[in-house]
């Protein structure tokens, strides 16, 4: 039985293959980290994520259409299209990229040099923001990259250090951009989930974690019966994605955190979750999203929303936004009520005005930093499609 907490009523997830569940692939042999953790919280799963993307196609524009998949742009987008109309207060969302952001910048230098990762950073921070502008997000979740030099595929390639250091040059941006977010924005609960400190501690005493072998992919190793081993006592399933075990290690250090809701845990008791998705109409098991190219309406909305032309559909308190500029409504209602204060002041203590001064309480305390923590289809679930002609209206389940 899934365990009963009520705090947290959906989880929505953009994404690559880490947390894709059957909108292109699953790469692992069980349930992929989401749809352990909506279990644990016992929420509805709606994950978006692609196997493959990365956060913006655009920022790579040597790679052929027929390579880019629907990057995390075009996932937030598609999300809004929608209109689900998720109560910021019961929804937490998370994204997880820049695996494949790495290695498409490794691409466009030609592998000749350690890649540029903050045009990267700076996109997830922005999708950050847009979740929170857009949907008034408060719960967001923030994925590192995993330690690529430990992954099969890696770990014995000539330029094994060039995408290690690029993997540890994107995690620190990460880190500092959710550490200013949570320190400017009133209210934002956003969590940077350690997936390469978690898995290099996995990596390092897998035994400590039930795993018998964390350096090779069970698909390797095991072809053919070659091995008795159950897959889950490996951490690869193959040469760079997780198996079912690894993922619910993912799950449970998410559910122990307690970050949205009292600590638990998938393993006491033991929760079979695999059993739960397969039940009719399980609220654990997404439906298929599969998003087509953004047209760039989020950009625009915020824009708009930044000149005061239209509202968002949950509208975050006012706030701080350190690094940008303030919105022209914010600016306008606190003028507005800077200039009431001072005609006020200017009629009752006109004799003294020089020694008054203005207190004007829009801005909270900020926020304390927030804590950091450390292929099969899915056909049962129901088709959500979005045609690229028409994004906004031609929807087919």
């Amino acid at each position: 039985m899934a365990l009963e907490t009520g705090s947290v009523k959906n989880l929505v997830v953009f994404g690559d293959s880490y947390s894709d569940v059957g909108n292109f692939n699953r790469w692992t042999n069980g349930p992929v980290w989401s749809e352990d953790v909506a279990v644990g919280w016992n929420a509805s799963l709606h994950s978006f994520a692609y196997s493959g993307a990365a956060c913006d196609n655009a920022l790579f524009p040597n790679i052929s259409a027929e390579e880019q998949m629907p990057s995390l742009r075009d996932q937030l987008e598609m999300f809004y299209s929608l209109q689900m109309d998720l109560d910021p207060a019961e929804t937490v969302y998370a994204i997880w990229v820049g695996t494949n952001d790495i290695q498409k910048a490794h691409d466009q230098v030609h592998g000749e040099a350690t890649p540029d990762v903050s045009s990267v950073a700076y996109c997830i921070n922005e999708q950050v923001r847009n979740l929170r502008k857009i949907f008034g997000a408060q719960r967001i979740m923030v994925f590192n990259v995993p330690p690529l030099e430990r992954m099969p595929f890696f770990a014995n390639h000539e330029r094994v250090m060039e995408w290690a250091a690029a993997a540890h040059e994107l995690n620190t941006l990460l880190q500092r951009d959710v550490i200013q977010l949570n320190k400017h924005h009133r209210g934002l609960q956003l969590d940077l989930m350690d997936i390469h400190s978690l898995l290099n501690d996995v990596v390092e005493n897998p035994t400590l974690f039930g795993f018998e072998n964390a350096t090779l992919a069970y698909l390797d190793a095991c072809r053919n019966g070659a091995c008795k081993s159950a897959m889950d006592q490996y951490v690869w399933w193959d040469r760079t994605h997780l198996t079912g075990g690894a993922h619910r290690v993912i799950a449970n250090s998410v559910l122990l955190a307690g970050s949205y809701v009292p600590s638990t845990s998938l393993d006491t008791p033991y929760i079979d979750v695999e059993a739960l998705l397969e039940k009719p109409d399980s609220q654990y098991r997404s439906p298929v999203y599969i998003s087509p190219p953004n047209t760039g309406l989020l950009d625009d909305l915020v824009h708009a929303w930044e000149t005061a032309t239209v509202t968002p559909l949950f509208a975050p308190a006012l706030e701080v936004d350190a690094g940008f500029q303030w919105s022209a409504a914010f600016s306008l209602v606190a003028t507005l009520l800077f200039l009431c204060v001072i005609v006020l002041i200017w009629l009752r203590r006109r004799h003294d005005n020089q020694q008054k001064r203005m207190r004007i309480g829009l801005l909270g305390n900020e926020q304390k930093r927030r804590r950091t923590f450390s292929p099969f289809l899915n056909k049962s679930a129901p088709l959500i499609h979005i045609t690229s002609s028409d994004p906004m209206h031609e929807v087919s389940r």
